[in-house]
């Protein structure tokens, strides 16, 4: 048993800073926390590089071998492998016979004396400082791409593979301090995988989502990840979005197949008959993208022991295709470049319970920086599965999604937002408000519990007969917490002095599609609205399309039937307008500022005031 120490940010971050180590790191199985694994108290460093003029294989199986010893006398061995060890690991592959350059690095590892493992609180945005991305550079273009994945799909209709993973580089340089943009990167990007890793004058940032294996004492068990798309702006596209990776034929041909090829790898290394598939297309949501994973699981037939279990799985064949040897092969003279530790694997190594104890993920989503005067500079790498399905233009654009978590703005720490009216004992449209608040908490990663939610609502009101403005908020660790208002509506309603607003909104605001206290851009255009002598203004999109007001919906009556807009490419959906579609009371359809002066009546409303009457001001 592992005993977990309770660490401030603050004091986790004065300690990092005076001790350093390696950091192996889960953001995401305890939302507003992150679990880490810490390795310090450095015994040595060692740096294995190719070279033609010694047995370099006979260093590497050595040094194998050294891990061994190490993790057996009670050391942490932590470490990184680089993708060219494909050349050693792979079978029929001969590493003497590469085409690598002299100095191509292929094996880091770091031997340190001490570990604990801590919880901390992850940090807000204020903690991390001034952080800049100073370049990022794509250096494939889409014609280039292009020209690349012709020549890949003609190998896959030759039969040489059945999958390729094509990948490129993204030259990236960044100023500032990397301990709190690491920070950073996972306040973006929560994984279970994440890893920190300060080696000589090099800097390693991972955010990896991606097991390579683990193994308990004699178990060992794999999560092949193959199969993307991007996450939803509104409630809706981000479920149609996991529905169509899920049903994609293509996708789950390329899982299936790199399923398949783990089996048949941890075959070589497990116990007859104990190799298991016991998960197959799980989708699992990260903050940008949907991701299809499966799970391999198998018993060693042997003890633990680090050559021959990377002979049989490394590098991941969900990062290369299938047949294993081939692909490696095409792939290095498509792409015609070192990866270096990118789809490689960074990796930690201990006795629990005197039993080995070894994690390892697949280094995705990873920057391997140096030093380069005042800035840190390095690749960063993208790629994608190609199978004779794959269409070039889809597939360049997967892989441009992912560089979303380096390039999106780091979010503000925000709460999630329902705000309920309360009278004669009741909450109006109290379970509409909770389905909204539940479906942003799942767009946010937010815990969710309605039986919390109605108990804090309860305490709230509970023996009051006044009629009450409740703001009930949601805490990314799950916490739920309310806000009690008076409240009446006047005797007799105003009329709402409704303008246009004076520009269109960004459609890829995430915060403009769910209710949170995020509302900057509400509050900064309802101060607009005071400077022209209005109440509230309409929104509208880059393509004239109107949208909600900042704190209402639309209603535009044409003939005997009522509309509201659509809100596919911007606004809040209403608790009190969808009770309304769903009574069959109004319809959704696209509205453009012209249907404002065609339209026979115009109301707003939302759950707190009902319908308001509108007097137009254009």
């Amino acid at each position: 048993m592992i005993q977990v120490l309770e660490l401030t940010w603050e004091s986790f971050e004065k300690e990092y800073r005076k001790i350093g180590g390696f950091l192996f790191e889960d953001s995401r199985s305890e939302p507003g926390y992150t679990l880490c694994d810490w390795y310090f108290d450095l015994q040595e460093e060692i740096e294995i590089l190719y070279t033609e003029k010694e047995p370099v294989a006979e260093t590497i199986k050595a040094n194998l071998s050294k891990l061994d010893d190490y993790r057996e006398k009670g050391f942490y061995p932590c470490g990184a492998l680089f993708f060219e060890l494909g050349y050693f690991f792979i079978e029929g592959l001969d590493l003497n016979k590469s085409p690598l350059a002299e100095g191509t690095p292929l094996l880091q590892y770091s031997v340190y004396k001490q570990k604990k493992r801590i919880k901390y609180p992850n940090p807000s945005s204020l903690n991390l400082g001034k952080l800049e991305l100073k370049n990022i550079t794509v250096l494939w273009d889409k014609e280039t791409y292009k020209e690349r994945f012709e020549k890949t799909r003609e190998a896959l209709l030759l039969g040489e593979s059945y999958e390729l993973n094509l990948c490129f580089p993204v030259s990236i340089s960044i100023e500032g301090d990397l301990f709190l943009y690491y920070h950073s990167l996972k306040a973006k990007q929560k994984t279970k995988y994440s890893v920190y890793y300060p080696f000589l004058d090099t800097r390693t940032l991972s955010l990896s989502p991606e097991l390579f294996f683990e193994v308990k004492g004699n178990e060992i068990q794999t999560e092949p990840m193959k199969g993307t798309n991007l996450r939803g702006l509104t409630s809706k596209q981000d479920k149609d979005n996991k529905t169509i990776l899920q049903s994609s034929a293509k996708e789950r041909a390329e899982n299936v197949m790199i399923t398949d090829l783990y089996r048949n790898d941890l075959g070589r290394i497990a116990k007859q008959g104990t190799v298991q598939v016991t998960d197959l297309f799980i989708v699992k949501g990260l903050e940008t993208v949907w991701q299809m994973v499966s799970k391999v699981e198998a018993k060693l037939k042997n003890p633990f022991a680090w050559f021959p279990v990377l002979k049989a799985l490394f590098p991941s064949g969900s990062v290369i295709g299938a047949p294993k040897k081939r692909s490696f092969e095409l792939l290095r003279e498509l792409e015609n470049t070192n990866r270096g530790l990118y789809t490689g694997s960074l990796f930690v190594s201990e006795m629990l319970d005197g039993a080995p104890w070894i994690r390892s993920n697949v280094s995705i989503r990873t920057l391997n920086l140096k030093k380069d005067e005042n800035l840190w500079t390095g690749n960063y790498g993208v790629g994608s599965g190609i199978t004779v399905l794959s269409d070039a233009e889809a597939e360049y654009k997967e892989c441009l999604s992912k560089l979303k978590f380096i390039t999106n703005p780091n979010l503000p720490s925000f709460e999630i937002l329902e705000t309920l009216r309360y009278r004669n004992g009741h909450y109006f449209l109290k379970d509409l408000h909770l389905e909204r608040m539940e479906e942003t908490a799942n767009r946010f990663g937010y815990p969710f519990s309605k039986q919390k939610a109605e108990s804090t609502l309860k305490t709230l009101t509970d023996g009051s007969d006044d009629t009450l403005r409740i703001r009930l908020l949601l805490g990314e660790r799950g916490e739920f917490r309310g806000e009690t208002f008076s409240f009446s509506n006047p005797k007799i309603r105003p009329t709402i002095r409704l303008g246009l607003a004076d520009h269109p909104i960004d459609s890829n605001d995430l915060f403009l599609y769910h209710k949170t206290t995020n509302r900057s851009f509400y509050q900064k255009m309802l101060e607009e609205c005071k400077t022209k002598s209005i109440d509230d203004c309409i929104l509208f999109n880059r393509d004239g399309r109107i949208l909600e007001t900042n704190i209402r919906n639309l209603f535009l009556k044409k003939g005997k039937f009522w509309f509201t807009p659509t809100l596919e490419t911007g606004g809040l959906p209403g608790v009190f307008r969808e009770a309304l579609i769903r009574k069959g009371w109004v319809k959704e359809t696209v509205l453009f500022k012209s249907d404002l002066l065609d339209a026979d009546e115009i109301l707003v409303g939302n759950s707190l005031r009902g319908f308001e009457r509108v007097d137009l001001i254009l």
